[in-house]
């Protein structure tokens, strides 16, 4: 059930970039408001954003999909 929305915010790049921007910034909002930060949790925040965007660069280049796509073009290329 959870699995055709994933795969349509995939396609969605845009949709994909606004989620991952909006939730931590209402994350860091919403904590702010009730108080449960330090002064260490807005830099724990910050520091986490640019880890997550390594990893998710990690697992936007490394999917089965594009090796096949790429093995279709070799293989017209080479006819």
């Amino acid at each position: 059930m959870i699995k055709p929305i994933f795969d349509k915010i995939k396609q969605n790049h845009f949709l994909t970039m606004v989620l991952c921007c909006a939730i931590p910034l209402i994350a860091i909002l919403a904590f702010s408001a009730w108080g449960v930060l330090g002064s260490w949790g807005y830099y724990a925040l910050i520091l986490l954003c640019p880890l997550v965007h390594v990893l998710m660069m990690r697992g936007m280049h490394s999917t089965h999909e594009d090796s096949k796509i790429q093995r279709e073009i070799k293989e017209i290329g080479d006819k």
